[in-house]
């Protein structure tokens, strides 16, 4: 009888204690994680390990999807539109989000932050997933336009990193002309008709005192602004700054050319960093970068053109609360820091530039970082469903001016006519 009540007593006890621990493993929260293999690499096992130990209570599942966004954002409308509760968490391109929360897609998540944590952020990332006061998205790594350069070659002529178009059109004429080497170009980017011809435009057209738009929300592109940049671009190719060629490059075919030794200056994304300063590049002694021109008298206007990857949390998840605590951690400052150095990706919180681990380890990254104090977004938050549309309309007007199929004004009128049409 004694030995029973004992066996009883013990049976009791290990119930209570076992009540009385945090979830294990089988009882956690199991959450999905859809993120390119290669866009975030290796870090991501490392900060998932990391986070679900110090968010306690979840387990989370990688699930690798296309780097390429277009088949990924296929893969989520599919699973969107049949109102799957996976994915929990998805990586969404910058442009992504206005379209998504409009509609109903992603949840809305600035609750779970508060708004001392939200400003941590690059506040030109986080606007592009802000729509209506609600904050859809969190930032986790960045890209951008950035103007990359020969600096032998401006040293050889003894010229000054231009600030401004005038600056660089000036030095690119300068260097073109002293070289004599009819294979190389001044200028080369990625004029090809691809969404980023319509960030370089942006670059400019910012860089002239442009917002897409105006305080009042009203489109604002067919103005002084809008003309003086898209003129400038045609300029720069019936001047010869740039080549004819580049209305086909595409970043990659840009980066090329410059590796190559047959540009002076280069404007694309700053993936290219890596491959132009690879122990076998012909320019990794000779490269250096800074942020994109702008116009004289312009020099507090934002011209870097954004790119990047923000995690958001699927409206359908049955643990939106618990997704959005790891999305938290996935981008928390130290989460960043580790990412930096184990992919080289750019943090989304400046402070995170200022690090000695990164400055010490990964000091492309840190120089980067002076860049994103001009960052900007594109319109796609202001435009949602919209967006996509919109950048095709101002691709195919792009182009149409800079093949000479149009005046720069009357391309933007014509942007503007049918953007017009769109807009509620």
């Amino acid at each position: 009888m004694f030995s029973k009540r004992i066996s009883v007593f013990i049976a009791s006890l290990v119930l209570g204690l076992f009540l009385l621990l945090p979830a294990t493993a089988q009882d956690s929260v199991e959450l999905t994680l859809s993120i390119g293999a290669r866009g975030f690499g290796d870090a991501a096992p490392v900060l998932i390990e990391t986070c679900e130990e110090e968010v306690g209570g979840i387990s989370v599942e990688w699930e690798r999807i296309s780097d390429v966004p277009n088949e990924s954002r296929s893969i989520y409308v599919t699973n969107f539109t049949a109102r799957n509760s996976k994915p929990d968490i998805i990586a969404v391109d910058v442009i992504w989000p206005g379209d998504f929360a409009a509609r109903g897609w992603i949840a809305p998540i600035e609750e779970y932050f508060g708004e001392e944590a939200l400003a941590e952020y690059i506040p030109g990332f986080l606007a592009a997933a802000q729509v209506d006061g609600h904050t859809y998205a969190i930032p986790l790594y960045i890209d951008a336009i950035h103007l990359f350069y020969r600096d032998d070659l401006l040293e050889k002529y003894g010229l000054d990193v231009p600030s401004t178009w005038e600056g660089l059109i000036a030095a690119a004429e300068t260097v073109v002309a002293g070289e004599a080497n009819p294979d190389l170009a001044g200028f080369i980017s990625m004029w090809a008709k691809i969404e980023g011809l319509f960030m370089n435009w942006l670059a400019f057209f910012q860089g002239a005192g442009g917002t897409f738009f105006d305080m009042d929300g009203n489109l604002a592109i067919n103005n002084e602004a809008g003309i003086k940049s898209l003129s400038t671009m045609v300029s720069m190719l019936e001047s010869g700054v740039a080549p004819e060629s580049i209305l086909t490059f595409r970043p990659n075919d840009a980066r090329l050319l410059f590796q190559q030794e047959r540009a002076v200056f280069l404007m694309v994304q700053d993936f290219v960093l890596a491959p132009l300063t690879a122990d076998d590049s012909p320019v990794k002694d000779a490269v250096e970068f800074t942020r994109v021109p702008y116009f004289e008298g312009k020099d507090m206007t934002n011209t870097t053109v954004i790119g990047g990857f923000l995690l958001a949390v699927n409206k359908h998840s049955e643990n939106v609360e618990a997704a959005a605590d790891f999305i938290k951690c996935f981008t928390s400052y130290e989460s960043q820091v580790q990412a930096g150095l184990i992919q080289g990706k750019v943090p989304t919180r400046p402070a995170v530039y200022d690090d000695e681990r990164i400055a010490d380890e990964a000091p492309g990254v840190a120089a980067l970082g002076a860049n994103f104090v001009y960052a900007f977004a594109r319109p796609s938050a202001q435009t949602g469903t919209a967006y996509p549309e919109i950048s095709e309309i101002m691709q195919t007007e792009i182009s149409a001016a800079l093949l000479g199929e149009k005046t720069p004004a009357q391309a933007l009128a014509d942007a503007e006519a049918q953007i017009l049409s769109l807009m509620p």
